[in-house]
C-alpha cells in the first residue's frame, strides 16, 4: 500500500507494542524455496458448509443503502488516482447491555474507473483502529496494487469508537505531549512518575467519556461489526485485506466467523497470544537490530553518513544530549531522548526515509531536537488525529497484562542485554494500561478451523511486526499459508512485487503460493 503509515506519537508506539510482536529471539528465514517455483491452486473461496466459530453462524444486518457522501475525498492525494466514492451507514446489534457505541457503523466505497456498482467487494483494514477509516478509502484503495483495485469495490469502514462509528476521542492535548516525552527508562522515579501519571490521566478521560462500557471496545466487537458489514452487503462471505493490526483484526474475524471468510490477505499481524511485555521484549529486539542495520549502511547515503564514522555512537548521544537539555524531564513536553527513541521506532521501518532520519538524528546529537519533533508531528498527522486515543483504546482492551512496578523492573533488566537502547523505552510502554479496566475480551490463540484458505504476509526483518511474531499467528490459523519476504520494511503489500503478484493471484483467482515462499529482497 504504497508506504505503510508507520503513524506518530507514543500511543502508536504503544500499539505497535500491544498488536504486535511475539517471544524474543532472533528471526528466522524460511528455509523453502523462492516464490514462483510452482503455486497452489485453491479449489474454490469458501467451505461447502459453514463451520460455527465463537461469534455464532453470523450477524444479521439490513441491506445496505450507498448515498453519496461529499465530505470524503475522492482522490488520493499522493498518487492523483480518483474514484467514484459513496457512503452508508449499517446498522449493527447493540443490544448487548455490555456493549458500547453508536448503533450504526460508517463506512465507504471506492470503485476506480470501469469498476461496476456490482463489483465484488473487499474490505481494507490498514493500520491502527481509526487510523484509515471511512475518510480515507480514496487513498486505501489507491494503496492497493493495480490488478485488484481495478477487480474490486474497496470498503474502509469507521471501527467502533473511532471515526464516526460512536468515537471515543479521549487524548487530550496534555497527555499528548506527555506521550512524546516519556522517560527513556521506565524504572528510573522520574520517568516511572511520569508514565504512571499518563495511565492514570488516559484512563481517566477516557472512562469519563465512554463511561463504564469502555472495556467493550475491543478487536472481538469491530470482528462482530466486519460480519454485520458483510450481512449488509449481501454476500455469504467476506474478502479482507489487513495491515498490521487491521491483519491482527483479520484473524480474529477469521477465527470467530470461518464460515464466513471468503480470502483474506493478513500482512504483518501480530501474534495475539504473546502476553504485553513480550511483545514489547520483541520488538525492542527487532527493531534494535534494524538500528544496526541502520548504522552500518549510513556510509552509503548520498552525500555520506550525516552522523560521521561512528553511527551508533551518535545516536547514543542524541539520546543523552536531548534528555539532558533545560526543561526536557520525562512527560513533561519538551522533546527529549524518549523523543529519539520514539522516532527510531516509527521511522525504522521505513527505509527510503533513512537519511532524513540520520539527518535529525545528527541535529539531535548537536542539541537541535526541532528535527526530531518536525517528524513526529509528521507522522502524527497534525495535532487533531483522534485516532490516537482509539489505538490505545483497543491496544488496552484487547489484552488482559496490566503490569506491576516488579514486573516492569524484571522486564527492564530482562530486555538490556538484547536491546540495550530500545529494550527499556519499548518495554515501558506497556506501563501505558497499568490502571486501565480489566478486558472485556482480551485476545488469545486464534485457529479459524474449517476457514477457507487464508494469505499471510511478512517482512523477515520488520522491525515494527517480529517475524516470529508473524510465524506463530500463520501456524496457529488452520488454513493459512505464510509468504515471505527478505526485507526490513514494515509491511509486504504492496511494496514487494513478489508478493504483490502472490496476493494477486490469490484474490482473482484462487491461487496459493507455494508453501514456504521466499521473496528476494
Amino acid at each position: 500500500m504504497s508506504r505503510p503509515t508507520t503513524v506518530g506519537l507514543l500511543a502508536v508506539a504503544l500499539a505497535m507494542v500491544l498488536l504486535a510482536g511475539c517471544t524474543v529471539g532472533p528471526s528466522q528465514r524460511p528455509s523453502l524455496a523462492t516464490y514462483g517455483t510452482g503455486q497452489t491452486e485453491v479449489a474454490g473461496t469458501a467451505p461447502s458448509s459453514v463451520p460455527v466459530g465463537p461469534g455464532g453462524p453470523g450477524q444479521r444486518a439490513d441491506p445496505i443503502s450507498w448515498e453519496a457522501c461529499p465530505d470524503v475525498d475522492r482522490v488520493d492525494r499522493t498518487t492523483g488516482l480518483s474514484f467514484d466514492v459513496d457512503c452508508a451507514s449499517v446498522v449493527v446489534d447493540r443490544s448487548s447491555p455490555n456493549s458500547f457505541g453508536d448503533p450504526a457503523v460508517e463506512v465507504a466505497r471506492a470503485r476506480a474507473d470501469g469498476v461496476p456498482e456490482d463489483a465484488p467487494a473487499v474490505v481494507v483494514v490498514r493500520g491502527r483502529p481509526g487510523e484509515n477509516g471511512r475518510s480515507a478509502v480514496a487513498s486505501v484503495a489507491a494503496g492497493l496494487s493495480p490488478a485488484v483495485r481495478e477487480h474490486f469495490a474497496v470498503i474502509t469502514v469507521d471501527l467502533v469508537g473511532t471515526g464516526q462509528s460512536g468515537p471515543i476521542d479521549c487524548l487530550s492535548g496534555y497527555d499528548e505531549r506527555a506521550f512524546m516525552t516519556l522517560g527513556i527508562d521506565p524504572t528510573e522515579s522520574a520517568s516511572a512518575t511520569a508514565l504512571a501519571e499518563l495511565s492514570r490521566s488516559l484512563t481517566f478521560e477516557c472512562g469519563d467519556l465512554a463511561g463504564p462500557e469502555l472495556s467493550t471496545v475491543n478487536s472481538t466487537a469491530a470482528a462482530d461489526d466486519l460480519d454485520a458489514l458483510r450481512s449488509a452487503l449481501g454476500a455469504s462471505t467476506l474478502t479482507f485485506i489487513g495491515q498490521g493490526y487491521g491483519a491482527t483484526l483479520g484473524a480474529v474475524y477469521a477465527d470467530r466467523y470461518p464460515g464466513r471468510l471468503g480470502a483474506a490477505v493478513l500482512d504483518a499481524p501480530a501474534d495475539p497470544l504473546d502476553d504485553l511485555d513480550a511483545r514489547a521484549a520483541a520488538i525492542a529486539v527487532a527493531a534494535e537490530k534494524s538500528l544496526d542495520t541502520f548504522a552500518a549502511a549510513c556510509a552509503d547515503f548520498d552525500g555520506g553518513c550525516p552522523l560521521g564514522n561512528d553511527p551508533r555512537g551518535q545516536i547514543q548521544k542524541a539520546v543523552s544530549t536531548l534528555d539532558d537539555a533545560p526543561g526536557a524531564g520525562p512527560g513533561l513536553g519538551t522533546t527529549n531522548g524518549g523523543s529519539v527513541l520514539l522516532t527510531l521506532l516509527l521511522r525504522l521501518g521505513d527505509l527510503d526515509g533513512w537519511p532524513e532520519l540520520a539527518t535529525a538524528l545528527a541535529a539531535a546529537a548537536k542539541g537541535n531536537g526541532e528535527p526530531i519533533q518536525d517528524m513526529l508531528t509528521e507522522e502524527l498527522g497534525g495535532q487533531d488525529a483522534e485516532w490516537l486515543g482509539s489505538a490505545i483504546i483497543y491496544a488496552c482492551n484487547d489484552s488482559a497484562l496490566r503490569i506491576s512496578p516488579d514486573q516492569m523492573t524484571t522486564a527492564v533488566e530482562n530486555i538490556k542485554q538484547q536491546a540495550p537502547l530500545l529494550g527499556p523505552y519499548t518495554v515501558g510502554l506497556v506501563g501505558i494500561c497499568t490502571s486501565w479496566p480489566a478486558p472485556e475480551a482480551a485476545l488469545g490463540a486464534v485457529k479459524a478451523t474449517g476457514s477457507a484458505p487464508i494469505l499471510v504476509a511478512g517482512a523477515v526483518q520488520d522491525p515494527l511486526a517480529p517475524y516470529q511474531a508473524v510465524q506463530s499467528l500463520a501456524g496457529q490459523l488452520a488454513s493459512a499459508t505464510l509468504i515471505s519476504w527478505q526485507s526490513g520494511e514494515h509491511g509486504s503489500y504492496p511494496d514487494s512485487p513478489c508478493v504483490s503478484k502472490a496476493v494477486d493471484a490469490y484474490l482473482l483467482t484462487g491461487e496459493l503460493p507455494a508453501v514456504g515462499s521466499l521473496c528476494p529482497p
